[in-house]
């Protein structure tokens, strides 16, 4: 089972300065910074292995979600509340092969748009997309021995 938090950030932080607002106690970590005015509303999710660990997010928010797994591999889909469109954010750690990333901002609500970004996921390299609303960048880091999946929403 997934631990989550959510933490307010102001939007001037780095990436650096948020990853050291939080203790790490799992070996993978799935974080979100959304940096904007609008909520992330989580209104799908493809989950192959393991569920995504995350709801919805406040603005200037970072949600964080620790859990301890052999492997997992899922998606999800969040409608930009406030703004307009969708964002997809995929990870996975599988048990053959390597760890991966992806985003995409496919206009849709539902499972679809996150199992569409999931089945493209296919390899580690950092990631960036965005709408009329917000931009997303993801990279993978490691803190230690924890694995973060680090996802930042900023306002287009």
């Amino acid at each position: 089972m997934a631990v989550t938090d959510a933490i307010k950030i102001d939007v001037n932080q780095t990436v650096d300065q948020l990853i050291h607002l939080v203790t790490y106690d799992k070996k993978y970590v799935i974080e979100v910074a959304n940096k904007t005015n609008y909520t992330l509303q989580r209104v799908g999710a493809y989950n192959d292995s393991e569920n995504w660990p995350l709801s919805d997010i406040a603005q200037r928010e970072l949600a964080v979600g620790q859990f301890d797994c052999n492997s997992f591999s899922f998606a999800v889909n969040y409608q930009i509340e406030g703004g307009s469109g969708f964002i997809q954010l995929a990870a996975s750690w599988p048990i053959i092969g390597r760890r991966k990333i992806d985003v995409g901002s496919i206009n849709q609500d539902g499972l679809n748009p996150a199992q569409t970004v999931w089945n493209k996921m296919d390899d580690s390299n950092d990631k960036s997309c965005s709408n009329d609303s917000v931009k997303v960048r993801a990279f993978i880091k490691e803190q230690g021995k924890t694995i973060i999946w680090f996802y930042e929403i900023t306002q287009n």
